[in-house]
C-alpha cells in the first residue's frame, strides 16, 4: 500500500473516531495520517489542539500542525494561522503575520479571513490603514453571507468611514445581522430606532432589539433597555 493511500485510509479512522467521541483513538490514528503528510489529518489535529477537544489545549502544537497545512496551502489553517498571530495563541501577537495568512486565506474567498483583514485595514494594524480596502473586504465577506462582516459594513455605512454616510443602508444591514442573532448589530439598531435616525423615533422596535441584545449579555443593551423603561412608565403615568 502506497504511503499516501495509508495516510489517507488513518484519517478516515481518526475522523470516525472523533464523530464517536473516541478523542483518544482519533488523536492517535491522525498523529500517524499527518507524519505522512496528509493535511487534513495536520489540520485537524491542530483543531484539536486549539479547543483543547479530548486533549490539553496546546497552541503550540495548534501552530505547528497548522503550518503544516497551510505550507500546502489548506485555506482553514491558512485562517487559523492568522487567528493566533491576530489573538497572539501560542505565538508572539504579531498583527502583520495575521494580515498575511488572512490574505492567503482571503484569496481562496475564505469569509472571516476577509473579514477579519478587513478589521486589520480598518485600524491600521499589521497593514498601512485604508478604509476602502476594509469596504472591499467586508462587501466581499458580506457577499458570501458572513454576519459580522455584514454588521462592520453597517457600522462603516453610519459613520461614514470610507464611504458616504447612509443611514438607511445602515439600518438594512443592521437589520440582517440582527435578525442573524449578532447583539452588536442588535443593539445599533434599538439606537438607531430610539434617537429617530432615519426620521423619527420608534421606541417599541428599539425595546425589542435592546431586549434581544440583553439576553445574550450586552452591557450597553442593558443599560439603555432600563433607560427605556423608564421613559416608557413616564409616558404612561403622564
Amino acid at each position: 500500500m502506497l504511503a499516501h493511500e495509508e495516510a489517507q485510509i488513518n484519517f478516515d479512522k481518526g475522523a470516525n473516531a472523533f464523530y464517536a467521541k473516541d478523542f483518544e483513538k482519533a488523536h492517535s490514528v491522525w498523529e500517524r495520517a499527518a507524519e505522512d503528510n496528509n493535511i487534513e489529518a495536520c489540520y485537524n489535529l491542530g483543531l484539536m489542539y486549539a479547543n483543547g477537544t479530548g486533549i490539553e489545549r496546546c497552541y503550540e502544537k495548534a501552530h505547528y500542525y497548522f503550518n503544516k497545512a497551510a505550507d500546502e496551502e489548506h485555506t482553514e489553517a491558512e485562517y487559523s494561522l492568522g487567528v493566533l498571530y491576530n489573538m497572539g495563541f501560542g505565538v508572539e501577537e504579531d498583527p502583520a503575520e495575521a494580515a498575511y495568512w488572512y490574505h492567503r486565506a482571503a484569496e481562496k474567498n475564505h469569509p472571516q479571513a476577509q473579514c477579519n483583514l478587513g478589521s486589520l485595514y480598518e485600524s491600521g494594524e499589521g497593514v498601512t490603514r485604508d478604509y476602502l480596502r476594509a469596504v472591499e473586504l467586508y462587501s466581499q465577506a458580506a457577499e458570501l453571507g458572513y454576519v459580522v462582516a455584514i454588521f462592520n459594513l453597517g457600522v462603516l455605512c453610519e459613520n461614514g468611514t470610507g464611504l458616504e454616510t447612509d443611514i438607511k443602508r445602515a439600518i438594512t444591514l443592521y437589520t440582517i445581522a440582527a435578525d442573524a442573532g449578532l447583539s452588536p448589530a442588535q443593539y445599533n439598531l434599538g439606537v438607531l430606532y430610539a434617537t429617530g435616525a432615519n426620521g423619527s423615533a420608534d421606541i417599541e422596535k428599539a425595546y425589542d432589539l435592546f431586549s434581544k441584545a440583553a439576553d445574550q449579555g450586552h452591557e450597553l443593551a442593558k443599560e439603555n433597555l432600563e433607560t427605556l423603561k423608564e421613559v416608557i412608565n413616564d409616558l404612561e403615568t403622564e
